[in-house]
């Protein structure tokens, strides 16, 4: 926490994930998304916890799936374009 004058402003933690030579995979950016979407502590009851990381698994499987579907589209988006560019 930083005091200036009376005003205090509180800075939250930051993550930097870096790759090198490529981007980040759909793996890497579900994991990124998922830290900032859902957390479960360790000190829940044990049933909550287990409840909790079951539909985190869940939730994942599902960011993964549209992540991919992305990525995918992008591809496909790409090449059109590309095309069109080549045929003018």
């Amino acid at each position: 926490m930083i005091n200036m004058n009376n005003t205090f402003a509180e800075i939250g933690s930051v993550n930097v994930h870096t790759t090198t030579n490529r981007g980040h995979s759909a793996e890497e950016l579900v994991d990124m998304a998922m830290d900032k979407i859902m957390k479960v502590g360790d000190n829940a009851h044990p049933v909550i916890r287990d409840q909790a990381l079951a539909y985190r698994a869940q939730l994942r499987d599902i960011l993964l799936f549209y992540i991919r579907q992305a990525m995918l589209s992008e591809r496909v988006t790409m090449r059109a374009e590309i095309s069109a560019e080549m045929k003018e």
